[in-house]
């Protein structure tokens, strides 16, 4: 027993030395660094840690990944002065500082975070970021829906290669839809939605169920008549989807890819892990009838596991889409390449502003303008056509 702990402490020692090594030899290497991103999304917040390769835009080593459930959208709905609570702040913070110490770990350089709907809507939005700044060291970047798509958009372009004309990325978070793409003239094409995994939901309770979303949070168990109507209401949101979208998912040749949470953790495991088909998604709603929370898995996302089910499927059937890939994937990996958000001071030129903040002036409602040639070119020099993403795991 006493040789075990011997050679116990000894690995344990050894192992230290290994990481330190490791992690000494990119800090040195002047294209290579060690970044922190955090994905603050509407329902979780996600952290990445990882060796990048500045130069030739790739991800040499993932070191870390977590997510953490915060229901900033599940609450901010219910609240009727827009504002997200303390509680929620609070939970926030602690997956904050938790993410931080682990970043800390790894000596990364900075730990830069991108904040998604839940932010744009929330009238405290701001204090909320400059309390977290203070109490966490982290930057926090409230981003518009076309950003947002565009680095998911990017960090799928980088990990799997495919011809970015030949590509449309499917996202969907708690307060926001995002597909996205790109036309012939290398300029991206955005469609930006609201009717999102937490809107959705309510959309069930209040006009399907006739609950009042303010003292019912979830819509389980759901009817066999009332999963139709649910179902229906998502393909008729489809409908609203543009017209190059809809083409260009019909070529057989374009690979659809969702991701963010709903798909990397929920839709993937309907599937086979890296696709789903509409047959499965068939089968899988069919047994969702009349199901509690505690009958799906219990949670923290019990409350929309049905409904998220029945979006993304009434999606697909709206759009005829037949197939997609799902992947692991969500703004923050995009934004390990996205420059302005490294610098000091974090601001973005363009043609329009001169000089547009990325952190956004919440009181002012000022958002990141995607639009205009100067902003444009300067997303397509942070993300050229060869950006590649390599995952690894040890040497």
């Amino acid at each position: 027993m006493k040789n075990w702990r011997v050679i116990n402490s000894l690995f344990s020692v050894v192992t230290i030395f290994c990481l330190s090594y490791s992690l000494s030899l990119a800090a040195e290497t002047p294209n290579r660094a060690i970044r922190a991103t955090l994905d603050i999304g509407s329902g979780a917040t996600k952290l990445r840690v990882a060796e990048v390769d500045l130069q030739t835009k790739k991800i040499t080593r993932i070191l870390e990944s977590k997510s953490y459930a915060v229901p900033y959208q599940e609450q901010l709905s219910q609240a009727k002065d827009n504002n997200f609570d303390r509680q929620v702040m609070d939970q926030g913070l602690q997956a904050l500082q938790d993410a931080s110490l682990i970043a800390k770990k790894y000596n990364v350089e900075k730990v830069i975070a991108v904040a998604t709907a839940a932010f744009r809507k929330a009238n405290n939005a701001q204090d909320y970021i400059d309390e977290i700044a203070q109490k966490t060291g982290i930057t926090v970047h409230v981003i518009d829906q076309t950003l947002e798509g565009e680095l998911a958009f990017q960090a799928v372009r980088a990990q799997f290669g495919y011809d970015p004309e030949k590509l449309v990325v499917w996202d969907i978070g708690g307060g926001s839809i995002q597909l996205t793409t790109m036309n012939g003239k290398g300029e991206y094409e955005i469609y930006q939605g609201h009717i999102a995994s937490v809107p959705f939901k309510n959309h069930v309770i209040s006009q399907i169920q006739k609950k009042d979303p303010l003292a019912v949070s979830t819509p389980n168990p759901i009817s066999a008549e009332e999963l139709l109507r649910a179902q229906s209401h998502a393909i008729k949101i489809s409908r609203d989807v543009d017209a190059l979208f809809k083409e260009k998912m019909q070529d057989p040749s374009v690979e659809i890819v969702g991701v963010g949470n709903i798909f990397g953790y929920h839709i993937s495991k309907i599937g086979t892990g890296d696709s789903v088909n509409i047959e499965q998604m068939l089968k899988a709603t069919s047994t969702l009838i009349d199901k509690s929370d505690s009958d799906v898995g219990g949670g923290d996302f019990a409350n929309v596991y049905v409904t998220n089910t029945l979006l993304v499927l009434g999606f697909m059937e709206g759009l005829n889409i037949s197939e997609l890939n799902v992947a692991d994937i969500n703004p923050a990996d995009g934004a390990f390449f996205y420059e302005p958000f490294w610098r000091t001071g974090s601001s973005v030129s363009s043609d329009a502003t001169n000089q547009t903040n990325v952190n956004v002036d919440m009181q002012n409602k000022a958002r990141i303008s995607a639009e205009g040639r100067g902003m444009r070119e300067i997303r397509e020099a942070q993300f050229p056509r060869n950006v590649q993403i390599q995952e690894c795991y040890g040497e």
